[in-house]
């Protein structure tokens, strides 16, 4: 991926292991195809969000502010607040 973005498949700094044919396994993003690999078809993403911070990831919401997400969110609310206009409504551990 040649840009900044996430999906909400895991909450922040899910692991998500591969086992790679070297015989190791690797902490991976997915994404079904590279950039500009195909012009007719869809190309499928699970990005994790992640940070340095301890804990959990910076999250910039569209009304500018800036809140914590913690590691341990629910994948509910997580969900919730990586959507545009849903109207869910977010759990207590946001």
């Amino acid at each position: 991926m040649q840009q900044a973005g996430f999906t909400a498949a895991f909450t922040p700094n899910t692991l998500v292991p591969y086992p790679y044919t070297d015989g190791n396994t690797y902490d991976i993003d997915f994404v079904s195809n590279g950039e500009s690999a195909t012009a007719a078809g869809y190309t499928y993403a699970a990005v994790t969000s992640r940070s340095f911070h301890t804990g959990g990831v910076n999250v910039l919401l569209m009304d500018g502010s800036v809140r914590f997400a913690s590691n341990s969110i629910s994948i509910t609310t997580w969900q919730a607040i990586s959507s545009r206009a849903g109207g869910e409504v977010l759990g207590s551990d946001f």
